[in-house]
């Protein structure tokens, strides 16, 4: 009889299986192949715009992205460094085979048991999980948590051939996404995708524009690990598509199953396809490609997700600046998938409907290896809870990115991969990268469960030390002039807050929204086929993001 098991080794359940490894519970994790625990499907990247947010504060909470991603770097960056400190990210280039082994250390270290098998179904009693059914067995416990990534009857395409896979080379989940349309349902779908590969020969780096790392300091995304000083960081390059892309691409529709309708799920607004960029945003001149370096003298091209076939693949690389002639090692491809309605989980992302059912990851419709993680450890504090009979715990989203993801997954649900953006929280300004620790350790102190408690007291240890020698130490005076930069604004900010809480019962009633200058037509229309009757009613519609809201509350403050 296990205490908890977790059904998938991706980040999402491998940093459940760390912050329950700190509790004495007993913990299975299941996985279809040990050898593919921790392994980067798509690019070999960490961090960035918002992503970085996310995963100091998984790295304040103990979990491991922060500091395995930064121990198997090969470069490090310090992003958007001409904007303010709220918008600054760090971004870690990986080495996959690294990252991949320092991840196993991690296992082997804790009290994790680990079996090769694939599970088939949820055993189920009175609404609630009581273990799991594998091919070779069953298995009970208190609590399951699934974090099934790209696998449930998922779907990889490539031109016109199609295979029932959830990765390439790995089959998916069928029966299992059967019973879950059956206990939590109805599934709807989404679709991801991954770029070509490609060798280093023949590649004209002449041609292209070096993207070196930082070096002086070099950043991190994890307090925890010092960076070596015989670090080596390695370069990344840019290059640009043509007008010949343009051309190839307009030929291309024709025959890609995005635009033959063979695939229905919506992909990432963020992270379109080429055949997206050049299709959506045909006026523009050119989009970017980074090259960065990956394993087996290979080099991963972000920006160019794609599932045209061989021939169309080969086309298109070679209308590329500098890879005129390069070789293809691994066609990119396109994976659609099942997923369900996060409005179906509770904030502590255990099932309104089953039970000691806990979800985490691409199941509940986010794109990303630093979305899942931080879902991972959530659901890791909350099945020890759940099985503990305490209270569940969950971030909020004034404090956290964490909590202001679970916050819109919650309430509003996902129609497209949810991606985490720094401008969807009206508190970036507290809610900087530099700051997570801080932050979290406050919020975490009246937390009153075993795990983790020993870092944090360390941490404040540390920082106590860090206080009495604070002439000497460049992070703490940064953090004390950013606290004296941001202390006004932070207050127009509050009052921003407290306007918006009077402004939210102003009536609407047969408002024509087409009235209000700068709001796009779309949402106009929309808006006036609800009919909202009060700015509370108007905030509950899906549909307004962060931009269109500013606008409509900035028109309606200046009638109040």
């Amino acid at each position: 009889m296990q205490d908890i098991i977790i059904v998938g080794g991706g980040h999402a359940g491998f940093e459940a299986a760390t912050i329950l490894s700190k509790t004495k519970s007993k913990i299975l994790l299941i996985t279809k192949n040990i050898n593919n625990i921790g392994e980067l499907s798509c690019n070999p990247s960490i961090g960035g715009l918002g992503k970085s947010n996310l995963v100091r504060e998984i790295d304040s909470l103990g979990g491991f992205i922060g500091y395995v991603s930064t121990k198997s770097s090969i470069q490090l960056k310090k992003i958007s460094t001409s904007k303010g400190e709220a918008i600054q990210c760090t971004r870690s280039q990986i080495d996959r085979k690294k990252y991949k082994k320092n991840i196993k250390k991690i296992f082997k270290k804790k009290n994790i048991k680990i079996i090769q098998d694939e599970v088939l179904k949820l055993i189920i009693k009175n609404n609630k999980v009581v273990g799991v059914k594998t091919k070779s067995s069953c298995f009970l416990s208190k609590a399951v948590i699934l974090t099934t990534g790209t696998f449930l009857n998922s779907k990889i395409y490539i031109g016109a051939i199609k295979y029932k896979e959830g990765r390439i080379n790995e089959k998916n989940s069928f029966l299992l996404s059967k019973q879950l349309n059956f206990l939590i349902g109805p599934s709807k779908r989404l679709k991801t995708g991954t770029s070509p590969r490609i060798s280093y020969k023949n590649v004209k780096f002449k041609n292209l524009k070096k993207q070196n790392g930082d070096f002086n300091p070099i950043p991190s995304l994890s307090e925890r690990y010092k960076i070596n000083k015989n670090y080596k960081n390695m370069k990344c390059w840019l290059t640009k598509t043509t007008e010949k892309t343009k051309e190839i691409i307009k030929k291309s529709l024709k025959v890609s199953p995005v635009y033959k309708n063979i695939i229905n799920g919506n992909s990432p607004r963020y992270c379109p396809s080429i055949e997206d960029k050049i299709y959506r945003f045909y006026n523009n001149k050119s989009h970017n490609i980074f090259l960065e370096p990956d394993i087996n003298n290979q080099i991963y091209l972000s920006g160019i997700s794609t599932c045209l076939n061989y021939k169309f693949q080969k086309l298109l690389l070679s209308s590329i600046n500098g890879l005129e002639n390069c070789e293809i090692t691994r066609l990119g491809y396109s994976v659609e998938y099942d997923f369900f309605n996060p409005k179906n989980l509770k904030k502590s992302l255990e099932s309104k409907l089953i039970k000691g059912l806990f979800l985490a990851g691409q199941i509940n419709g986010t794109t990303g290896y630093e979305e899942a993680a931080a879902q991972g450890v959530l659901t890791g504090i909350n099945s020890y809870l759940y099985i503990n009979n305490k209270k569940y715990w969950y971030p909020n989203k004034k404090n956290s990115y964490i909590g202001l993801m679970i916050n819109d997954l919650t309430k509003n649900g996902v129609t497209e991969p949810y991606r985490i953006f720094t401008k969807k929280s009206e508190n970036r300004l507290n809610l900087r990268e530099d700051n997570s620790g801080k932050r979290l350790f406050n919020v975490f102190k009246n937390l009153k469960i075993v795990m983790n408690f020993n870092f944090l007291k360390i941490k404040k240890k540390n920082i106590n030390n860090l206080l009495n020698n604070i002439i000497i130490n460049k992070n703490i005076i940064n953090q004390i002039h950013l606290h004296f930069k941001y202390k006004n604004y932070i207050k127009i900010q509050n009052l921003s807050f407290k306007k918006k809480k009077n402004i939210k019962n102003f009536k609407l009633k047969n408002f024509n929204f087409f009235k209000i200058k700068n709001l796009s037509k779309e949402i106009s229309e929309k808006l006036n086929k609800e009919k909202p009757e009060n700015i509370k009613d108007l905030l509950k519609i899906n549909i307004i993001n962060n931009d269109s809201l500013k606008i409509i509350l900035n028109y309606f403050k200046r009638l109040i």
